[in-house]
This record gives structure tokens, sequence and C-alpha cells, in this order.
């Protein structure tokens, strides 16, 4: 029976032996894998300084604290992303200010930022949605017009470009996940990347209980324990070393997919800007003008033809209760149509050419039945 899963980690005899002269070490916990790591990571994004976490949700954790976001603060960005973005100002006590998003990129709208920006707004949290990056040269401009921070969430966006500009390196600091679906992996773990001293040195500290790594058992101030094992480190090397392959090979696949379904009027391939690259976490198609029951239909077809499929994301983060800010429905039209139309397929490196064929065929099939 086929099966073809929407994601599949790669874990090859390199991660494996990694991990075991790791083991044989006996040096576990944070180490000198991890300050490997950071080095290399520091080096592939452009920045001055890297801080290797345990996971994503920590990184942005750690990295809204370092820039000083705390109680009462607010921070603009959007409700089109997983939960994490904006729970984790949540856990900084300030409140997240929601923002529509721009129909093509799926990414904040910039045109719509100012007129949610108040007194209390201290910050703009940018998602590089399915690995494209936002429009960061508008966002910095109205950043610096009002005197605001930027963080980037670059969970989606290792190895994607902005004007030749890496991720990692578009914002005042920048979050990266290395959760295991995501294109490079170490299982759990996460990453943080600035060019900033003041906010290095705050999220080190933050990292290891608020503990001076001079003075031990001495502490500057709260801190968690959000640090990376050198197990994990092990396999985020390697998986680093391969972004490169994996970054081409999940482009070839979305350029076919793309080049096999723009035909069809109904169906929106992704859109990509002339002046930024797309890594692909996502390959995302959107059923234009059709009805959520449309959308089921196609991805009960697929799943019986061995096609995996998901939505990200199906519900606004303005709607849950701990996140609700009396947002209103009608400020979000954009968000509001896309969460009924968007839908992923298979797009990880380890698909084979027959594999994307196949479900080609079964989305034109689909479309051809069903007069899209």
């Amino acid at each position: 029976m086929i099966n073809i899963p929407l994601s599949k980690p790669i874990i090859g005899k390199e991660e494996k032996h990694e991990v075991m002269k790791v083991m044989d070490s006996a040096i576990l916990a944070q180490g000198r894998k991890v300050l490997e790591l950071e080095k290399k990571f520091s080096s592939m994004c452009g920045s001055k300084y890297s801080l290797a976490i345990n996971n994503g949700t920590a990184a942005l954790h750690t990295a809204l604290y370092a820039v000083g976001i705390g109680v009462g603060d607010e921070v603009i960005t959007t409700p089109f992303t997983f939960v994490a973005t904006a729970n984790s100002i949540l856990m900084c006590g300030a409140k997240p200010v929601f923002v529509d998003i721009d129909e093509k990129t799926y990414n904040i709208d910039p045109d719509k930022i100012e007129q949610a920006i108040t007194k209390k707004t201290k910050a703009i949290l940018v998602v590089n949605l399915y690995g494209l990056p936002a429009d960061y040269d508008r966002i910095v401009r109205i950043a610096r017009k009002h005197n605001l921070l930027i963080v980037e969430d670059a969970a989606q966006s290792v190895g994607a470009k902005y004007k030749n500009k890496i991720s990692g390196n578009l914002a005042d600091i920048s979050c990266f996940s290395l959760y295991a679906t995501k294109n490079i992996m170490s299982g759990e773990g996460g990453m943080i990347t600035t060019n900033s001293k003041k906010y290095y040195e705050k999220a080190k500290l933050f990292r290891h209980h608020g503990q001076d790594q001079n003075k031990r058992y001495y502490y500057s101030g709260l801190g968690y324990n959000y640090r990376m094992t050198d197990i994990q480190a092990a396999i985020a090397l390697v998986q680093l070393k391969r972004l490169p392959w994996i970054t081409e090979k999940r482009q070839q696949n979305a350029k076919i997919y793309s080049n096999s379904l723009v035909k069809h009027n109904n169906l929106i391939t992704p859109y990509i800007p002339p002046d930024r690259t797309h890594v692909y976490h996502q390959y995302t198609i959107r059923f234009d003008n059709q009805s959520p029951i449309t959308r089921k239909r196609f991805r009960d077809y697929l799943n019986k033809l061995g096609i995996q499929t998901n939505i990200y994301y199906p519900v606004p983060l303005y709607k849950f209760r701990h996140l609700t800010n009396n947002a209103k429905i009608e400020d979000f039209p954009v968000t509001e149509k896309l969460v009924k139309q968007v839908v992923s397929l298979p797009i990880h490196p380890l698909l084979k050419k027959e594999e994307i064929t196949y479900i080609v065929k079964a989305i034109q099939t689909f479309s051809s039945s069903n007069n899209l």
C-alpha cells in the first residue's frame, strides 16, 4: 500500500555515528558540540552571535526577554502561525496584538502594522511562514520610525534569503526551531542569532537560570533551564552540513508541483516575490473561491490514495480564549479567507520523483472531476 507522509526527518549513518561519539564521550549535556554548533550557525547566518536552545518556543521566549519585552508591553504579530509565536509573548507577561496578513505571501501585511501601534507597543514579531521571508525592508522602516524592535520568527525559514541577506540576520534578534519535522532538525532544539552583544549576553544568562558563567551559583535574575544537549547539537551539526542539499531538493520538488499545477485555474500555487527565496518548509496550495467542503473532499481523496496532507493553520490565533484581545473578525478578512482555503502537500527531500508524479496526477484527477 502506498504511504507518502507529509514530512520525514533525515536520519542517516552520520547522524547516528555522531550521536554515538557523544554517548561514548560521556559528556551528554551542554558542551563542546553545542559551542561548535553555535559557531557554525553564526557563520551560516552571517550573524555575530548564536545561541543554542532546547526548543524553538524557548528560543522565542528567550529572545523576547533579551530585547526587554515585559509585563504591560504589546508585541505586534500575525494570527496565521503556530501558537508558539503568540504564547512566547504571553510568557513574558506581554500582550500579542494581531495584524492581518498579505494574501500572496501569507506573512504579516506591512500596510496594516502602523494602525496597530500604541504607546505600549514595544516590538514586532515577524513570522517567515512556510519558509518565505516577510517584507523586511518595509517592516524595518516602520519599526525605526516608531522606535520598535523586530524579532524574526525564522522557525520555518532556515537558509531562506531576503535580498541576498539570509534568514537569521534580518532583525534585531532571530529564532529558529530544530524540531523533528523542520528543514534541519535535532529532534527538539532551537537557535537564536543576533548582532547585538547585549542581547546575546542577556539570552545566555536567561538560558541557564540567570547564572553567571564565571561565578557559579550567582544569579543575575530570573532564568530558565533552556540549554541544549551535546546529543542534540551532534545531530544538528550533521544536518547543517546537509542544508544546501535539503534546500535544493525542497525547491526542486516545489518547482515540479508548481509547473504541473499552475494551469488549474482555481488552484493557487505559492507566490515567491522576486527579491527573496523560499525554502519550502511547507508547500501550500489554495482552493480559490471554494468552500471548506471542497478542501475536505480533496484531503479525503488524497488520504485514500496514501497521500498525507495537513492544514497550516485551520484556526486564527485571535479565536483562542487565552489569546483573545478583543479582536474583531472584520479586521482580518485575508486571514479569515485563507484558513478556509490552504492545504499543504508533502515536500520533504526524501520524496522520490515517482511519488511527486503520483501526487500531481492525483491532484489533476481530482481537479478535473470537480471542475476546478
